[in-house]
Formats: structure tokens, sequence, C-alpha cells
């Protein structure tokens, strides 16, 4: 026969894997409570965004431009040899988007002409050591559309202020650091990218006053009643034979 003790003893061992096996049971039913809610968040969040309607910006350019011509851009900035590649970025742009033809001067309908006009590089983040880890690159370009068969060039038909910025991890000890070359082409990409679209879905920026001078005076020389005729009588008429 058993003592008290020995009997006590094997009802907490025989408790113990009890206990466990019910501790066992109940983190698994919380695990798939959890899983299911994770699980219907996921159905609830895609049957919102399913339902949400995203409507593409609508096309601001005028109807009757269908072909650009891209003249090479000018370099007013400090980044060397950057005009060349990025006139060549963004006709692979305009023939990636397929709204705009990119043809010759002579045969386009509007001429994209742009300058370079600002490049600035700063550090975003560093590390303890005070070593730069993320530097952010950002580029501005003025654009111009002009009309291929105006002459006196006084205005443009529209001029947009378009900027670009892109990060990337500087710090050579990192397995990830970017080069200084393959950040600036995916900078001018990125430039390309928002030239077309501003472009094509801008809002133009309003003349400047002194535009809207010149504008005032093209108009008032060039107005028909500049041409017309001030005499309504000859001023050497024929002569008439006496009667």
């Amino acid at each position: 026969m058993k003592d008290e003790k020995t009997m006590k003893a094997d009802r907490q061992e025989g408790a113990f894997p009890l206990a466990r096996v019910i501790g066992c049971v109940k983190h698994r039913n919380q695990v798939w409570m959890a899983a299911l809610l994770g699980l219907s968040l996921c159905v609830a969040l895609t049957a919102l965004s399913a339902c949400a309607r995203v409507v593409p910006p609508s096309r601001v350019l005028p109807s009757h431009i269908k072909r650009i011509y891209v003249r090479e851009f000018k370099n007013n900035s400090r980044i060397y040899g950057a005009s060349a590649d990025l006139t060549l970025y963004v006709n692979d742009e305009f023939i990636s988007d397929g709204r705009l033809d990119v043809v010759q001067s002579a045969r386009s309908d509007a001429r994209l002409e742009g300058v370079i006009t600002q490049y600035n590089e700063q550090t975003a983040a560093i590390s303890d050591d005070r070593i730069p880890v993320v530097m952010l690159l950002q580029m501005t370009c003025m654009i111009e559309l002009w009309d291929p068969y105006d002459a006196d060039r006084i205005v443009p038909m529209a001029r947009y202020t378009v900027p670009a910025a892109v990060q990337y991890v500087s710090d050579p000890r990192r397995s990830y650091a970017e080069m200084d070359t393959e950040v600036r082409k995916r900078l001018l990409q990125q430039m390309a990218v928002n030239i077309v679209q501003t472009v094509i879905t801008g809002q133009p920026e309003a003349p400047r006053p002194i535009e809207q001078k010149a504008i005032q005076k093209y108009q008032q020389r060039r107005s028909p009643n500049q041409f017309e005729p001030v005499l309504t009588q000859p001023r050497f008429p024929k002569p008439t034979p006496a009667p």
C-alpha cells in the first residue's frame, strides 16, 4: 500500500501533463483566432480597395497637339553631361507613354524646350559617427512649349516648373549602397517621367507681367486697324480734261 505522500506525488505528476495539454490547446486556439482575424482584415481591405475607384489624371494639353519635338535640354546647373541624357530619357518616356508622337521640328505641333535650372545634393540621414548614410538629390527643370510656326517667339504656349527628387544609401560600408552614376541616372529618369506627366496633365503657369505687356504691344502692332487706309481721298488725283 502506498502512503499518502506517494499518492499525492503521483497525482501531481499526472496532473502536470494534463495542464500542459490544456495550455497547448488554448495557445493553438489563440493562434487560430489571430490568423482568422488577420485574414478577415485582409479580405476587408481587399474589398474596400476593389470598391474604391481610381481616376487617372485627365489630359489638360490641347487636343490638337498630337506631335511633339523635344529639343536638346540646356544645362544651367553644376551637374555635368545631364542635358544629353535627359533629352534621350524624355524622348523615350514620350514614346512609352504613347499619347504624343515624337517627330522632327518641321512636322511637330509643339516644340518642347527645357532648361535644367537647379541641382542640389544634401544629407538626409547620418549615422552615430557623423557619416552620411542617406543622401537626397533634387533637380528642377523649366519646361516651355513653343509653337513651331511662331516666328516672333514672344510668349510660349505653356510653361511648367518640374521638380524631381530621389534618395539613396551613400554609406559605402553598407552592402546595398548605390554608386553616384546609378543614382544620377535614376534621378534623370524620374525627371523624364515627371516632365511627360506634367506636360500632358499639368496646369501651365500664368504668363509673367513682362510677357503680358509684350502680348499687348504685339496685338497693337499687328492690329487690323493699323492696316486700314488713312486717306479716304486720293492724294494725287488724276488730271481730268477740261470740258
